[in-house]
């Protein structure tokens, strides 16, 4: 007797959308929890909490608990099977929502209302504290300058986002654009712009010798020019 397979023989793959879109760079979510942890004890060790507003106060401490569940969730998510990962992630979700008079979830349920947070949070009128350590006085927005003449002289600024301080993800030497210095050179206006994406070289090769540590590195094995010190 033959049976015959009526299952397709190809599926198609269901659409998977990103848990974050975009997703948050970890060294600006550290940059900013570490601020905020900072002015949350600092206030404690002071016995000065009254010198602060209580709703900056809260917002601080919320905040902290926001993005070390969201530290976690990432991580999580960057190795799926690693059960323990889950785990700790939205263990991290719930202790955010005991933290709002919430009750606890399941596990999936907890992280997926924690990206929802997450949502809220980065969409905020007032995303930045008001002390930033990027400048922007709480608007999530500075003024930077964005051309530069040949000399290096900036001429024109524009409203850029804030980076909480942190530097703009750098650029490495294979970037087709600028080749590792973040600016783009315009012959025509005589003029240097921002390199606007890292768009690498799959032909790059190192040039013979250098090594990304620098000269003084050990591995390069060319101690000639290792400083007086």
């Amino acid at each position: 007797m033959t049976i015959t397979d009526h299952t397709p023989t190809t599926d198609t793959a269901p659409t998977t959308h990103p848990a974050y879109d975009p997703a948050p760079s970890i060294p600006r979510l550290l940059t900013e929890l570490v601020q905020a942890e900072f002015w949350t004890r600092y206030a404690t060790v002071r016995g000065a909490t009254e010198a602060f507003h209580p709703d900056y106060i809260a917002d601080r401490k919320r905040t902290t608990l926001l993005l070390r569940a969201v530290i976690a969730d990432l991580v999580a998510l960057a190795d799926p099977p690693d059960t323990h990962h889950a785990a700790q992630a939205a263990a991290a979700a719930n202790a955010l929502r005991r933290a709002d008079w919430l009750m606890p979830l399941p596990a999936a349920a907890a992280r997926t209302w924690l990206r929802g947070q997450y949502q809220q949070h980065t969409e905020h009128d007032d995303p930045h504290p008001p002390n930033c350590p990027g400048g922007c006085q709480g608007s999530g927005w500075a003024i930077e300058p964005v051309i530069w003449q040949h000399d290096g002289i900036p001429v024109h600024a524009e409203p850029v986002t804030c980076l909480r301080g942190e530097d703009d993800d750098p650029h490495a030497a294979d970037c087709t654009g600028c080749h590792g210095t973040g600016k783009q050179y315009d012959a025509e206006r005589s003029e240097y712009t921002l390199c606007s994406a890292y768009t690498p070289d799959p032909a790059y090769e190192p040039t013979p010798g250098h090594h990304p540590d620098g000269p003084w590195s050990s591995a390069a094995g060319d101690y000639s020019d290792e400083p007086p010190f």
